[in-house]
């Protein structure tokens, strides 16, 4: 966990034990490399992973349906579930938005 964040190990353990604040940026680091979200990791409250959050799945949901609306096409249900999984399982691994991710998969068709 140390070296995600880039720092030392002493460092990191004062941070655990929170013998010292855990800067922002720090903070920032673990919930890029980790899938996690800001407010359960600072407050403990929330969600864990951003990708549990129901505005997220729906975020997913939504973009995929639109670009599958606006391109006029007609595939089945199930065919778009797995596009859905596919578009929330990437939006959660690279913080992209979700609209941006359903259009590059759908120009690929």
């Amino acid at each position: 966990m140390a070296a995600v964040i880039d720092v030392s190990d002493r460092t990191y353990k004062y941070y655990e034990q929170e013998k010292r604040e855990l800067p922002a940026s720090a903070a920032l680091k673990i919930c890029e490399a980790f899938d996690v979200n800001i407010e359960w990791l600072l407050t403990g409250r929330g969600k864990m992973r951003r990708s549990d959050a129901p505005e997220f799945a729906e975020a997913c949901s939504l973009a995929v349906l639109a670009e599958h609306q606006g391109r006029e096409l007609n595939l089945p249900i199930d065919k778009l579930a797995k596009i859905i999984g596919f578009v929330a399982q990437q939006a959660s691994q690279s913080n992209e938005a979700p609209t941006e991710l359903a259009t590059k998969y759908f120009e690929t068709l």
